[in-house]
């Protein structure tokens, strides 16, 4: 498709303003909509329309953000849903997903993708309600979803579902964990720090040492998520996890900022809405507490988010960034190997906790 990006200009442009507004990230009154000008206000309303979707915030409206911007478009009972392949995708869904789990049907993490556990959820409330139940999304079924919601408190069983399913234990032998280097150049190399170091390549040697140590010392089953060298996308990447049937995913990233004195290590799990992955939020707690007592770095916390590595997945996802390579030390002990061995133990520690059933200390 073609990029759209500051200079940018025509119906195309406000189109894609008109979808930022209803995101709330655009004012309606914005005189570059009236222009079709794609200028600084549009450039900046959607980059952080980008930041919070997890896309790459680069301000240039391409495939992945083009997608974005029509999910994020979609409102409850502006189309029919149900069960199809590939599935229906959407903010709409999230929210149908967000009320029938604030209901106390169990419809699967509030991910926007119409799946089994959703029409399941869909046909328990058709069934309660006395509508015809055949799994469909349509009139009758949204009135009395938003009939019924306005007087429901808001909360969400899924999390409390899941918890009671029992979150791993038993140890970490014989798991299977995918282990994802971020990025990869050529073509990508994801952030460069001041000293030409790119995040492609640290990421690349954490995930190869981290590999080594879940199997040599912890007895894991590991797999790659792409070869050395190969370029591979977010999706490919989410459909590999799904068809190898892994029960972890760890995303080994750097963080940046135009700030160069930041620092710190931070971890990213799956939340949305009312929903947070119970699942995420302990590993990605056993991962801060780790890096920071280990790599004496300060600890920039374990953060819920919706990236789409974590919601295009079915097993647990967590993104773990322990560093800045923006800033000119860290990037430094990037490139030290004895920095690069500290932070694999510390991932490699947190996730046998984490098999092992132990409570992370947020959990109390």
């Amino acid at each position: 498709m073609k990029l759209f990006r500051q200079g940018s200009s025509g119906r195309e442009v406000r189109d894609i303003q008109s979808r930022l507004v209803t995101a709330g990230f655009l004012d309606r009154d914005c005189e570059e909509i009236e222009k079709e000008l794609f200028g600084p206000l549009t450039d900046s309303a959607l980059r952080a329309f980008q930041q919070q979707r997890g896309v790459i915030a680069d301000g240039i409206v391409g495939p992945e953000t083009w997608r974005s911007l029509v999910e994020a478009s979609r409102a409850i009972g502006s189309r029919f849903l149900y069960l199809t392949e590939p599935p229906f995708r959407g903010d709409d869904v999230a929210e149908l997903q967000r009320r029938l789990n604030a209901l106390g049907f169990y419809s699967g993490k509030e991910d926007g993708i119409f799946d089994d556990d959703t029409t399941l959820a869909v046909e328990q409330f058709q069934r309660n309600l006395g509508i015809p139940v055949d799994g469909i999304v349509g009139t009758k079924t949204v009135e009395a979803l938003l009939r019924l919601s306005r007087v429901t408190k808001q909360g969400s069983v899924a999390s409390v579902r899941e918890t009671e399913k029992g979150l791993p234990a038993g140890g970490i032998r014989g798991r299977r964990i995918m282990v994802d280097a971020g990025h990869c150049f050529p073509p990508d190399p994801g952030e460069v720090g001041p000293g030409g170091l790119k995040e492609s390549e640290v990421a690349e040697h954490i995930a190869v040492r981290l590999s080594r140590i879940l199997v040599e010392k912890h007895g894991a089953v590991v797999i790659m998520s792409r070869r050395p060298g190969e370029s591979v996308s977010e999706k490919e990447r989410a459909s590999r996890a799904n068809e190898q049937g892994v029960e972890l995913v760890l995303s080994i990233h750097l963080n940046a900022s135009q700030d160069p004195k930041a620092r710190g290590s931070s971890s990213f799990y799956f939340a949305r809405g009312h929903y947070r992955s119970p699942y995420g939020y302990r590993l990605s707690n056993h991962l801060q507490d780790e890096l920071v007592e280990r790599l004496h770095t300060p600890d920039c916390r374990a953060h819920g988010t919706a990236f789409p590595l974590l919601r295009e997945t079915s097993m647990p996802v967590v993104i773990v960034e322990p560093a800045f390579i923006t800033n000119p030390e860290e990037e430094k002990l990037l490139a030290d190997d004895s920095f690069i061995e500290k932070t694999a133990m510390a991932i490699a520690e947190a996730s046998a906790k984490y098999f092992e059933g132990i409570k992370s200390k947020a959990e109390g």
